[in-house]
């Protein structure tokens, strides 16, 4: 009878989950939610650089199609503008209605002649500092004077 009575007793004992092993179990899972965060804080500021990035080339592409859609003339007359290659318009808000308050500072360079004759090279630079620090996209273009 005392026999069964320890074995009883061993199988109750072995039966239950110790605190050690619960307090293990909140440690990996505490461990994962960490990394859980940290990726979805990246995931955010990538989502922030991404939306600048996406900001700074719509205001490349827009300049560009507006000297695309210009008279050789009006190109040149540019050309003369004392603030040249800078855009009057510096510094740019692309979205005034947002509360973000970053902005971006756009400058062309308008070569004749390259790569061949009648020919413009149109380089659109826009600049801003934001959440990776300063940063700079350039498109090029080239319009046929003709």
């Amino acid at each position: 009878m005392k026999a069964l009575d320890r074995s009883k007793s061993l199988v109750r004992r072995r039966s239950g989950v110790s605190l050690i092993e619960v307090v293990i179990a909140l440690a990996i899972l505490g461990f994962g939610m960490l990394g859980v965060a940290a990726a979805q804080i990246a995931a955010l500021r990538n989502a922030d650089v991404s939306r600048e990035r996406m900001a700074a080339h719509s205001l490349a592409r827009q300049q560009i199609e507006n000297f695309q859609a210009m008279s050789a003339t009006a190109i040149e007359a540019i050309r003369a503008d004392a603030g040249y290659p800078n855009d009057p318009l510096n510094p740019i808000d692309p979205d005034p209605n947002d509360d973000n308050v970053l902005q971006y500072n756009r400058s062309w360079t308008i070569t004749p002649d390259t790569p061949e004759d009648d020919v413009y090279s149109i380089l659109v630079n826009v600049s801003w500092t934001g959440a990776l620090g300063p940063q700079q996209i350039a498109l090029q273009a080239f319009k046929s004077e003709l």
